[in-house]
């Protein structure tokens, strides 16, 4: 009877070890940082440069769509109105959700007292990043 539970254990592990094989490596926070805050920097900072071919230089098809220059030009300057410019940012978390990376920064922008959180999202295509979301959360944006 003995043998026959270890047998059972034995197996069991054997599947564990075999399912954990065939799961998706996802990057360590700091594989991850390596190549998140780069890119968010550079985004933030073409913000303040009002530069949008440097802003979207990372993004994925989808993103370029989304937000292709029009959209930029209608969307970022009330932003930037209303925080001001881009000052600093702190990594805060890093998610692995439904195939993306999603980074959370705490950043610092000249026009408002509290943080800004930043959220770029992140997808992986023949082992290159690009931007598949970003978003801006703040206080004065929400209207608080």
């Amino acid at each position: 009877m003995n043998l026959c539970k270890y047998m059972v254990i034995a197996i069991i592990l054997i599947n564990l070890m075999a399912l954990s094989g065939c799961s998706a490596q996802q990057p360590s926070a700091e594989e991850t940082k390596k190549f998140a805050d780069p890119i968010t920097e550079n985004m933030l900072l073409a913000m303040n440069e009002d530069n949008y071919s440097r802003f979207s230089q990372d993004f994925d098809d989808q993103m370029k769509s989304a937000l292709n220059e029009t959209q930029y030009k209608n969307t970022i300057p009330p932003i930037k109105a209303k925080i001001g410019k881009y000052i600093s940012k702190e990594f805060v978390s890093i998610e692995n959700k439904d195939g993306y990376i999603v980074v959370l920064y705490k950043t610092k922008f000249s026009q408002e007292s509290g943080d800004v959180i930043v959220r770029s999202v992140f997808s992986d295509k023949n082992e290159k990043k690009y931007i598949s979301g970003f978003w801006i959360d703040s206080p004065k944006l929400r209207g608080n």
